[in-house]
């Protein structure tokens, strides 16, 4: 404003030409406001993050990740990456009953479902229908069993349901995320008709497939691509009030390989990729050439471990039961952990971004993380120590031997086909080796591992990579003594040991409890006994590396959600 430019004029002249100079700045500034608000929309992201084709888009029935939970399916409650909170998504607000069993969620009133019909409370009923529908396998139901019943489901009116609970469950909210809600007009008849379970599979017209979500399912090449549309009716917006998304195509190549996927990306053909820690170096040369920036989006929730099988059901033990005595004797264990060269991990398998690991809990996740557990650094001599306390010694040749002079052999076996399980095995192993014990490290079949996981309980001991989560219970299958993950000695009908039966009770304690400074005590006390227990034993943790498009605008990443956690709010400078 140029108001003071001449203290000759009288004040008449100078009332009109501030009044018309104000006008004018106002239109400039309302018209660069919007040509900046419209250069946000438009575009088209591309990603090549799909190895192989989907086995089908039905999230209930399907045992693979969903393709199409987050971008087309939406669910009640959303956990946002960043700040580690559930916040609402298809609910707008919700309230629990003092007695913790009563949960009322207020529905958005203004969600349409891709193909405009309105979304409302009887899509929750019939949601819940389907996963507790006793011929439609599927693993969402087990989130939504407690104490051993189900949920039971009220429609208030058509934008408010009432969960009520046979008890108390603190985590309620945190299952609620990612327990997609599904379009009662789409598929009601053919569950019905007892379809369901073939229902959404890939050979589907893909407008059949519709969601509340900021994308709409448009296109599918079988070996190519799936192809989704910004939604016209997606209820969310931005700051400003103007809806979202802003870009307009999102497009999901199947590259086949890793090296595929990362070859595209500097070739300039996707938006972002994710990269192998091995790869930064090279890459990060790369940035201002090809126009991208790597982003080190710190530990990733993986939780990469060993375990040795402490199973008496495993049929081996018929010819070799000695190694059951080994792997219980908690020295064994803690000999073990000692021998594990994180450092050496780090720096040879993870390039050197990533982290020692010692919890039950991943690094990340700072509200449920004790970092005051007992810890295992490299450190042979302890490990020699843990071993004279178990009763083992070395015979002449500097073997490990029991208290019956048997050699102390295993098998140590990871999924073939991953380099950095196998390069994890090896190092592993190495370290064993140097403790005088006899380890036959082999790679295996994935699909033969999970069966001697699972049913077969024939392994000696593992390494694999495991998913984590920011809600402990989320992991109750693997810690509690009765789950079917509970790997060491899975389906007990009782806690074997006196420190299982305290697990147990704490993971009971922590759902039961609303009040996060109980929870924490209880999972607190929880990652300890695991500490000190080493039924399992955590080796390293890498960082989660991205590549990202300079022409990819309000990027936030982290290593739960990546980089594409807030896709409706990303845009294409153009």
């Amino acid at each position: 404003m140029k108001k003071t430019r001449s203290l000759k004029l009288v004040v008449a002249v100078l009332l009109i030409i501030s009044l018309i100079l104000t006008a004018c700045g106002e239109k400039e500034f309302t018209e660069n406001e919007k040509s900046s608000r419209d250069d946000k929309y438009g575009g088209t992201l591309i990603t090549a993050g799909l190895l192989s084709d989907p086995g089908s888009f039905n999230p209930i029935t399907s045992s693979e990740h969903s393709e199409i939970a987050g971008i087309v399916l939406e669910s009640l409650t959303d956990f946002n990456p960043e700040t580690l909170k559930i916040e609402p998504e298809l609910a707008k607000s919700w309230e629990v009953s003092n007695d913790g069993l009563e949960w009322t969620f207020y529905l958005r009133e203004n969600v349409k479902w891709h193909d405009g019909e309105p979304f409302s409370a009887d899509d929750i009923i019939f949601t819940y229908d389907i996963i507790y529908d006793e011929n439609i396998p599927n693993s969402a139901k087990d989130g939504m069993i407690i104490g051993g019943e189900k949920i039971k489901v009220v429609k208030v009116d058509d934008y408010t349901v009432k969960l009520i609970l046979p008890q108390p469950y603190a985590p309620l909210l945190s299952q609620l995320d990612g327990f997609v809600i599904l379009p009662k007009h789409k598929l009601y008849q053919i569950w019905k008709e007892g379809k369901f379970n073939q229902s959404w599979g890939i050979d589907t017209k893909v407008s059949e497939i519709v969601g509340t979500g900021p994308y709409k399912f448009v296109d599918y090449k079988v070996g190519e691509r799936l192809v989704f549309e910004r939604n016209p009716y997606y209820w969310k917006k931005d700051q400003e009030g103007n809806q979202l998304p802003y870009i307009d195509r999102v497009v999901r190549q199947i590259a086949g390989s890793r090296e595929t996927q990362v070859l595209k990306f500097e070739k300039g053909e996707t938006h972002v990729v994710g990269i192998k820690n091995s790869d930064y170096s090279r890459m990060k040369v790369m940035e201002d050439e090809k126009n991208f920036t790597l982003y080190d989006a710190g530990p990733t929730w993986f939780k990469s471990l060993i375990s040795f099988n402490q199973n008496p059901n495993n049929p081996n033990l018929k010819e070799e039961p000695w190694k059951y005595k080994w792997f219980t004797n908690v020295h064994f264990r803690r000999a073990a952990a000692y021998a594990v060269d994180r450092e050496t991990i780090i720096n040879q398998v993870y390039a050197g971004f990533g982290q020692p690991d010692f919890n039950a809990v991943s690094a990340p996740n700072k509200r449920f993380l004790n970092p005051n557990v007992r810890k295992y650094p490299y450190d042979l001599a302890k490990a020699r120590e843990e071993l004279k306390q178990g009763g083992f010694s070395w015979n002449n040749q500097g073997q490990l031997i029991d208290q019956d002079g048997r050699v102390v052999e295993f098998t140590f076996v990871t999924n073939a086909g991953n380099e950095l399980s196998e390069a994890n095995l090896n190092i592993i192993a190495n370290g064993w080796k140097e403790l005088g014990m006899v380890v036959h490290a082999t790679p295996i079949d994935f699909s033969k591992l999970v069966r001697q996981l699972t049913s077969e309980y024939t392994w000696d001991s593992f390494f694999l990579y495991f998913n984590g989560s920011p809600e402990p219970n989320s992991g109750s299958n693997v810690w509690k003594s009765s789950g079917n993950l509970h790997m060491w000695n899975p389906k007990q009908k009782e806690p074997a040991t006196q420190w299982e039966a305290r697990i147990d009770e704490l993971f009971l304690k922590a759902a039961t409890t609303s009040n996060y400074e109980e929870r924490k005590k209880y999972y607190d006390q929880w990652q300890e006994i695991i500490a000190e227990q080493v039924p399992v034993i955590f080796t390293a943790v890498p960082d989660a590396i991205y590549g990202v498009r300079n022409t990819l605008k309000n990027v936030s990443s982290n290593a739960l959600g990546g980089v594409l956690w807030n896709l409706e709010e990303l845009y294409l400078e153009k």
